[in-house]
């Protein structure tokens, strides 16, 4: 039997989600271009991901109706700042041994569990001939969130990416190897190119001042690998009217500590239409934050392409024995594991009182009431969004809380004490430490009052 494969479609709605505006494009394939036929945007709200999905979902559809699109499939760009992106030199490893690096590491660098995130990764080669990868992690209530707008909006995603991720974006650059910032309206985007892929992605959103950009830029370059490093000789920058001539003097003085040069570049294309012409023409671009599906056609496809009516008979006698024989491997396991625990039952019985008399005499937890309410109350000081998080939490008799972690940003740590100030079980807050590297980490300690009410 023969397989039908899936149809790409000629034509699709390109959404480019920004932080404060959410733009379309009605993007058309003839031949080997794209050209758009109809553009669009929607102001989204401050937190997009605490408003009601339905609200931003029928402000989209109203919004395309008035445009005139009535194109059902689309594709969307995300934001750099609502990932997180980690990387990794990549060992020589291959199959699962590779895989499970690769998730090992998401564990350890992404503030959330890697069965809630959707990951995704692009390879690149250093110029000492070294493969690395740059893995972008989106949080899977984002996705969920924004998959419900789409829902709302009559909209069906094909993809969900990021459009400076792909090689129509790539490629249009000068230089194979540079740090790239695109503007944002609070701050800007930094990129950094190696062989025409992304080697690191990081949002400077938040930093308004020129100097604290620059200081930005110079950190996160010290974080690469010296060859990587040695391989940027050009710094490019999208013109921007409402940056001024305190940014471009900040700029050149990293260029020149950094030995590299300036160029200031102009958007030819919005990303909307770049998105859309990888996606339409099939160029590439590794970071994909869809998982693929498997429709019911196929699977029914799938079940009966093997000849079902000439080899139903055999395959159920062979189910049948299939299954007798694990029921008696199952009975000779369990009756080789009774012979064991009778074997080792009386050193278990002591062990087990042994255990018990440790932790009579030794507790390491506590169980009261009043302990859980404490730690119920500082985690509702935290945000939702993981930017802030703990990495070592003390509790100390008389009620004596230490808490020390890191932040993404300054605004996201003043935050959270804020909320700490501000409720009448804290008393004599206070910070012992904050300091600031490759990311903000804290330290501070408050003496815990129950309340009455």
């Amino acid at each position: 039997m023969i397989g039908w494969k899936k149809k790409k479609p000629t034509s699709v709605v390109s959404l480019d989600w920004g932080y404060q505006t959410l733009r379309f494009e009605y993007v058309r394939k003839s031949g080997n271009t794209c050209r758009s036929e109809g553009t669009g945007f929607v102001e989204l709200p401050e937190d997009l991901f605490k408003e009601n999905p339905e609200t931003i979902g029928t402000k989209l559809r109203d919004a395309l109706e008035s445009a005139g699109i009535r194109e059902k499939q689309c594709i969307g760009s995300l934001p750099i700042g609502w990932l997180f992106t980690s990387r990794t030199e990549i060992p020589e490893l291959e199959g699962e041994d590779l895989e499970f690096f690769f998730e090992t590491h998401a564990e350890r660098e992404f503030p959330f569990p890697v069965d809630e995130l959707s990951i995704s990764r692009s390879v690149f080669t250093s110029p000492s001939h070294k493969p690395h990868a740059l893995m972008g992690a989106l949080p899977s209530a984002r996705l969920d969130h924004l998959n419900r707008i789409m829902e709302t909006a009559r909209l069906k995603p094909l993809s969900w990416s990021v459009s400076c991720g792909g090689a129509t974006f790539l490629k249009a650059l000068p230089d194979a190897n540079a740090l790239c910032l695109i503007p944002t309206p609070s701050g800007f985007d930094l990129l950094a190119v190696c062989g025409n892929r992304l080697a690191m992605a990081r949002s400077l959103n938040e930093t308004d001042s020129a100097k604290q950009i620059a200081r930005e830029i110079k950190i996160s370059v010290g974080e690469l690998s010296a060859d990587l490093q040695g391989a940027l000789k050009s710094c490019f920058y999208f013109q921007d009217t409402q940056k001024g001539d305190e940014f471009k003097e900040a700029l050149q003085e990293v260029a020149d500590r950094l030995d590299l040069k300036p160029t200031s570049l102009s958007n030819q294309n919005s990303n909307a239409l770049d998105l859309a012409s990888d996606f339409l023409l099939n160029r590439s671009n590794p970071f994909e934050f869809l998982p693929p599906k498997v429709s019911p056609f196929q699977e029914w496809s799938q079940r009966i392409s093997t000849g079902r009516n000439k080899w139903i008979g055999g395959g159920a006698t062979a189910a049948a024995l299939i299954i007798g024989l694990l029921f008696f491997w199952q009975g000779q396991k369990l009756q080789g594991l009774d012979e064991e625990w009778k074997a080792m039952e009386v050193q278990v019985g002591e062990l087990e009182e042994l255990q018990n008399r440790i932790r009579l005499y030794r507790p390491w937890f506590d169980e009261t009431i009043p302990t859980l309410k404490l730690i119920k109350h500082l985690t509702e000081a935290f945000p939702e969004r993981g930017d802030v998080w703990v990495k070592d939490l003390d509790i100390r008799e008389p009620s004596t809380v230490i808490c020390s972690g890191y932040a993404r940003s300054n605004q996201a740590w003043l935050d959270m004490r804020k909320k700490l100030q501000e409720s009448p079980e804290v008393k004599d807050l206070r910070v012992d430490q904050v300091r600031e590297d490759k990311q903000l980490s804290f330290s501070f300690r408050y003496r815990w009052e129950e309340s009455n009410q």
